[in-house]
């Protein structure tokens, strides 16, 4: 009773790090949350995405978006209605359940709760997993049915539970469906452990055969897209690391991104530096690293299963393959997000190694329980000076990476927009503009222009949206508003023709 206390604190914990705020923070709806929402609804509603098409992922001008978190976000609007609080709500489930599966493997694996609760308590307070379960996009689905696959996998075995390991072929199929880095990490993960556990499928044919077809079935629809629609990876060959051929020079580049991934300013201090992907902090906190240093040792020398350290080892080994096979951009924290529970993993594994050290040489357990409070207090200090810098100045000085400002004009503009005819948006300088003024400005009569060089923005009848740093298009014009940053500074101002 007393474990499953603590884990209902950790859990709502992490619902509190994951919740709060959460309409503000991340400061506005970026493109690539609202691409899935908007996309996965014309699809239920109408029969086809808002491109017109209808196949198993979800239209993009950049690349296919794998739709499983869109049809999330939309049954979230079902309830909570059409707002940034729905859209990112599954973000927040599917980080409380990565928290709840990684709990269940560790106990499945260690066969101990303590370390369990400790593995689910980092995973629920590390910036790296708090940040990437507020955002209403792709990789928070991913992690989540990838860790649950593991463990059903490893679970059913270990019970000679048959409809688990189905169940664990199934999920596994199903995560690509999820992110673009996912069939990469799902195909390593589901190879390594049916080679670790080879000996079980000799004695189970037919249980290999149906999980076989299960996922022949459920990866069908994944095979039909790749083959048919060569916008499907078109963004990932553009960023390959290998897009030049396999030579001296792309390896070179390859090691140096793979190496990144370990680097102590990435994992301590700095963290991924574009701040749509982090708060400009590092992933992990400090008091980890002696942890995993010493996890490290101990998944040598520990009694540990040998299937289950090698397991560990390949895990470490190929987190930082999402960020290494892609030159946009490095260390990625968003793309090696499975680096985040393998590490957690680690950190248990060097505190476990501790607690039977001392208890060697004390013989007595008080001392392991009160290294764990220590640990628990001090992570808890790093977690608040976290929390204050994220929750209270992270959005005041990244609003700029999250293309803010569309909440504010659109607001403006819907409340006169009787009275135009078109309106020219400078704030819609890329390519996912059909998915903004969908969601924005549903059904609206307005001609949408996001050119100002467009002659038609100087006829009457216009309303005109500007960067304040931008030289004003005409005189003819008068100002209908300002929409400021968080920080308080102006950014876009919103003008009609005389």
């Amino acid at each position: 009773m007393r474990t499953y206390t603590f884990l209902f604190l950790i859990l709502l914990l992490a619902l509190f790090l994951r919740g709060y705020d959460l309409e503000n923070n991340p400061p506005e709806l970026f493109s690539d949350e609202l691409i899935n929402y908007v996309s996965a609804k014309s699809i239920i509603e109408t029969g086809t995405d808002l491109y017109g098409h209808l196949i198993p992922y979800f239209t993009d001008v950049v690349e296919l978006r794998p739709p499983i978190y869109g049809y999330f976000a939309y049954a979230s609007s079902m309830i909570l209605g059409e707002n940034t609080i729905a859209i990112r709500a599954p973000a927040v489930f599917f980080g409380l359940i990565s928290i709840l599966a990684l709990y269940l493997l560790s106990l499945e694996i260690f066969k101990d709760r303590k370390t369990a609760l400790m593995s689910a308590f980092f995973l629920a307070i590390i910036p790296w997993h708090i940040h990437y379960s507020r955002i209403g996009w792709e990789p928070a689905s991913f992690l989540p049915l990838l860790l649950f696959s593991t463990y059903f996998f490893i679970h059913g075995i270990n019970d000679n539970k048959k409809y688990l390991v189905a169940l664990a072929f199934g999920l596994f199929t199903l995560t690509i469906y999820t992110y673009h880095t996912a069939p990469l990490y799902s195909f390593l993960f589901l190879f390594s452990l049916f080679i670790l556990n080879y000996k079980y499928f000799l004695k189970e044919k037919k249980l290999l055969v149906v999980c076989i077809i299960i996922s022949l079935i459920l990866v069908s629809p994944y095979l039909w897209t790749v083959n048919n629609e060569h916008m499907m990876y078109a963004r990932g060959h553009r960023i390959s690391t290998f897009k030049d051929g396999y030579n001296l020079e792309t390896f070179s580049i390859f090691a140096h991104n793979y190496i990144s991934h370990f680097n102590p300013k990435f994992l301590f201090i700095s963290g991924d530096p574009f701040l749509r992907h982090g708060a400009g902090v590092g992933t992990l906190y400090w008091i980890m690293l002696p942890l995993i240093l010493i996890g490290i040792i101990e998944l040598f020398v520990s009694d540990i299963q040998r299937r289950y350290k090698i397991f560990i080892a390949i895990w470490i080994l190929i987190f930082p393959l999402g960020g290494s096979l892609t030159n946009d951009g490095v260390p990625q924290a968003t793309r090696t997000l499975p680096g985040a529970p393998i590490l957690c993993l680690l950190s248990v594994i060097g505190l476990s190694a501790t607690y039977k050290f001392i208890e060697l040489k004390t013989r007595k357990a008080i001392f392991s329980n009160i290294l764990t409070v220590i640990i628990i207090v001090l992570s808890l200090l790093s977690l608040g000076h976290f929390a204050r810098d994220y929750y209270f100045e992270y959005p005041k000085r990244s609003y700029s990476f999250w293309d803010y400002g569309h909440k504010g004009i659109f607001s403006k503009i819907k409340s006169f927009q009787d009275n135009y005819q078109r309106a020219c948006l400078e704030n819609l300088n890329y390519a996912n503009e059909i998915q903004i003024v969908d969601y924005y400005l549903k059904n609206t009569h307005l001609e949408i222009i996001k050119e100002l060089d467009d002659p038609k923005c100087l006829e009457s009848g216009t309303i005109i949206v500007q960067w304040i740093g931008n030289k004003i298009i005409s005189r003819n014009i008068h100002s209908k508003g300002i929409v400021k940053g968080p920080d308080g500074n102006s950014v876009y101002r919103i003008y009609v023709t005389k």
